[in-house]
């Protein structure tokens, strides 16, 4: 399964995607809605204000669904 394909379960909703840094030293929490797959990349909306931006899947460690609980209402996030 190619990394595309397992992004795909993903798009529309509401995402945590974990990104590292070209030096592997830092890394980042980014709260989006995964909007577009493409080759190597992944466009996402973050905020009320959908502020787009593209990412390199080179740079994704970890995407997964934003929490919820019973009541549907986000989770606290602590990572």
């Amino acid at each position: 399964m190619m990394i595309e394909e397992a992004f795909a379960r993903y798009l529309g909703q509401e995402v945590l995607v974990y990104t590292v840094s070209q030096g592997g030293s830092l890394s980042s929490v980014i709260d989006c809605t995964l909007e577009e797959i493409g080759d190597g990349w992944v466009r996402v909306t973050q905020g009320d204000d959908r502020n787009e931006s593209i990412v390199n899947t080179a740079n994704i460690i970890r995407i997964r669904e934003y929490p919820r609980n019973k009541n549907g209402k986000k989770k606290m996030v602590f990572d």
